[in-house]
């Protein structure tokens, strides 16, 4: 098969709209790794709630589902924070009360059946209320195409996804290495228990931390949602493809997941163009392998 020029324009581009949605999903995933030293395997159902959330809102509100789309992100982030509340601080109290500082170094088997357990009930939760059928939901920006020089044509909802992606995590850099809570996050990641002793009190930051991570999920959820169904299952496509943008930029490191988030992205589409639509998805996962051959801390490296 012979490829064209305009082909593999189109595929880049393609690639780097939806790298920016996997440098979310990837962001969210690696602060939660990061700061709270916890691999959380609900993370793809949080994005689904997200697109659910929206589908709601949408239905009983009207409007478009990308003016929505904060209004679902936001209320995700508060559940993710009840959750925090309700579910992981309390390992967390009972294993410091055991283990003290080490507590925060140490991966507890518990933690990871846990979010195993909420994937499971979030999914089945989604097909009590929404049902197994999948859903669209309407958005005028589908409809709308923008013609690029050259014979390209991309649907407006993808460009404002792009858009809105690349704006958010260069908001949530700025917010990490600006303001006074970032920095409290950071210091959090570093080193917990120094963090204690200067006065930050961490479990608040665990509750910021776990209100971004599920919000950017959500968020991601919801811009999508226009473009592609939503239903129960969605999440458990998009977590794994998280675990291989966070391991490819390095667990912990943001920059890195963002850098990853777009590599995948490109690499997928343009893999999908020369290999062919059935390898497509295989490609993330052998560049992952790669990395973690040649540099198994990430192309960055860890969060320090």
């Amino acid at each position: 098969m012979i490829v064209q020029p305009i082909e593999v324009i189109e595929q880049v581009i393609l690639g780097l709209m939806i790298g920016g949605i996997y440098g979310i999903i990837g962001v969210g995933l690696t602060m939660i790794f990061g700061v709270m030293r916890l691999s959380n395997f609900a993370h793809g159902e949080f994005y689904m709630i997200g697109a659910y959330i929206a589908f709601t809102l949408v239905s009983v509100m009207g409007g478009d589902p990308y003016i929505i789309a904060p209004l679902a992100a936001i209320a995700v982030g508060l559940i993710g924070i009840l959750i925090n509340k309700l579910l992981f601080k309390p390992l967390y109290e009972e294993m410091k009360e055991i283990k003290g500082g080490a507590a925060f170094y140490f991966q507890d088997l518990r933690f990871i059946m846990l979010t195993i357990g909420l994937s499971i009930l979030f999914v089945d939760l989604a097909l009590v209320l929404w049902g197994p059928i999948p859903l669209s939901i309407p958005s005028s920006l589908t409809e709308v195409r923008v013609i690029i020089p050259g014979g390209l044509s991309f649907s407006l909802a993808r460009i404002i996804t792009f858009i809105v992606a690349v704006a958010t995590l260069a908001a949530l850099y700025t917010f990490l290495k600006v303001t006074k809570t970032g920095k409290a996050i950071r210091a959090t990641s570093q080193n917990p228990s120094a963090a204690m002793l200067v006065g930050i009190n961490t479990y608040k930051i665990y509750d910021i931390t776990m209100f971004l991570s599920t919000a950017l999920a959500a968020l991601a959820g919801c811009i999508l949602a226009p473009i592609y169904n939503v239903y129960p299952t969605m999440g458990l496509d998009v977590v794994a493809k998280a675990f291989v943008v966070v391991i490819t930029g390095g667990m912990g490191n943001v920059i890195g997941s963002i850098l990853a988030g777009f590599l995948i992205g490109l690499a997928e589409n343009l893999g999908g163009l020369f290999l062919g639509t059935e390898y497509k998805q295989v490609v993330a996962f052998i560049i992952m392998i790669i990395v973690l051959w040649l540099k198994p801390e990430g192309i960055l490296g860890g969060k320090k």
